[in-house]
């Protein structure tokens, strides 16, 4: 593979990354007038009814059937990560949600050892154990500190490492990222829906001219942004970077989250809290460039099927 698409891979998990960690704000701002059913149900019944349009072409039909079939079991495991975050989120703030997510950097290399037999690079561990350190200085979680968000956001990160790993596994079978994502996202809609009130949602949103703005664009922001966007740009970008590697790149969300939350929510960020966010971005650099060294090709394109 050419070094530009390496790079270019790269670039778009890290463009994912910040989405997702505006995400964070953004399901804050949602939370004001639906729950967390609710809003995981509308992210993804706007996402796919943006791109139905896009399914109806003649190059995506030829490829209808077999993304949908590759999407379903992504999109399980998606709206667990996203339902137990979103929960989470209304018992704990953006920025531990955000660093408490980030433990799947732990759990993905542990399952991809696991299942593949194959013994990760000592230097990829190294990484792993600052990154789990970097975000150990911004949560300064004790177990006296933990509540029922944490805990709830604990059982997210185990979903979004079923994600990450199942979906490095089956990207290189996907011709069309775009086409997928929306499958996925329609998957979403059937599996999220039995868990809603339609007759509360539906009273909910006969009020919406009297809901804040930024409720409105948050909703938006995690339809179009999180979820068509930064769904898409992770299908492209794991089809040429190990899940391991690729973990550790969208931990990024987690400073991202942190920052947004510094500009928007008024939160403040310590010395201590710095040098984990620093950490995790030194973490994530030289797991790329370990993986990338150790395969002796550009940002480890290698990509393990579970």
């Amino acid at each position: 593979m050419a070094k530009s698409q390496s790079w270019s891979a790269v670039f778009e998990m890290l463009i994912a990354a910040a989405l997702w960690g505006f995400g964070f704000i953004a399901t804050v701002w949602g939370l004001e007038r639906v729950n967390a059913f609710e809003i995981t149900l509308l992210r993804f019944v706007i996402a796919g009814l943006f791109g139905l349009p896009f399914l109806l072409t003649p190059a995506a039909r030829k490829v209808a059937l077999h993304h949908c079939k590759l999407s379903l079991i992504p999109a399980i495991w998606l709206v667990s990560t996203l339902i137990f975050q979103t929960l989470g989120l209304a018992y704990t703030t953006p920025t531990k949600s955000g660093f408490i997510t980030t433990l799947y950097v732990v759990f993905v290399p542990i399952l991809e050892a696991f299942i593949t037999k194959r013994r990760l690079a000592g230097e990829i561990w190294l990484c792993v154990a600052v990154a789990l350190f970097g975000t150990g200085l911004i949560v300064d979680i004790g177990f006296s500190e933990l509540n029922y968000g944490d805990v709830l956001t604990f059982i997210c990160a185990l979903g979004a490492t079923g994600q990450i790993y199942w979906l490095g596994g089956v990207s290189p079978q996907i011709s069309r990222p775009f086409v997928f994502n929306i499958y996925q996202s329609m998957w979403a809609v059937l599996l999220a829906a039995p868990f809603v009130r339609f007759g509360d949602l539906g009273h909910k949103l006969q009020g919406i001219s009297e809901w804040p703005t930024h409720t409105i664009f948050g909703i938006l922001s995690l339809a179009l942004g999180s979820t068509v966007i930064a769904f898409f740009l992770q299908v492209r970008g794991q089809a040429k970077v190990s899940p391991t590697v690729s973990s550790l790149i969208f931990l990024l969300e987690s400073p991202f989250a942190l920052l947004y939350a510094m500009l928007l929510l008024g939160q403040t960020l310590s010395a201590r809290e710095s040098m984990g966010a620093a950490l995790i971005f030194v973490a994530a650099f030289f797991a790329t460039w370990f993986d990338a060294r150790a395969k002796k090709i550009d940002f480890g394109i290698e990509v393990l099927n579970p």
